[in-house]
């Protein structure tokens, strides 16, 4: 899951396997499967950083 904040200033966590796409204008309007949507504060190109560290953890173990 990624943390998002809400222009209401609510954070949220969203699942990211459900996230059907995401659109700037200028705020961040992220689309959910369900059709549901989200306006939130954060930039596009943090969440898909946030996205990236997250499917990276699934590949990199801590494990030495």
């Amino acid at each position: 899951m990624i943390k998002v904040t809400r222009l209401s200033g609510e954070v949220l966590y969203l699942n990211i396997f459900q996230i059907e796409s995401m659109e700037s204008i200028p705020e961040t309007k992220i689309k959910m499967m369900n059709g549901y949507y989200f306006l939130v504060k954060d930039s596009a190109d943090s969440i898909i950083q946030q996205i990236k560290a997250f499917m990276h953890s699934f590949i990199i173990s801590d494990d030495k």
